[in-house]
């Protein structure tokens, strides 16, 4: 009987050993992936700050590329905007007439 409770025991320190040790590597495993998180957590803030700054930029450049339009490209650019308003403008009155 003695054996029998003596190998009961031994395989139940084995199994405890083994949980100890499963335990130990998915702490390891946790901190591996919490810095993982917030190495992730950085770059993405990294990046939204690059994204903000590029908009910024584009921005700056969409309004330099407006003001420096020549006089000839602004009227033409308000011919056509004046044009496209006249053909809504028909539009609305086709549309207005059928109803």
């Amino acid at each position: 009987m003695d054996f029998h409770y003596q190998k009961m025991i031994d395989e139940f320190e084995m199994k405890i050993h083994l949980i100890l040790q499963n335990n130990e590597d998915l702490k390891q495993k946790n901190q591996f992936l919490e810095a993982e998180i917030e190495r992730q957590k950085a770059e993405l803030v990294e990046v939204r700050n690059s994204l903000s700054e590029l908009k910024n930029q584009y921005d700056k450049l969409k309004m330099a590329k407006a003001l420096s339009l020549s006089d000839d490209e602004k009227k033409k650019a308000h011919r056509q905007l004046s044009l496209l308003v006249r053909n809504v403008n028909a539009c609305i009155k086709l549309i207005n007439n059928n109803e």
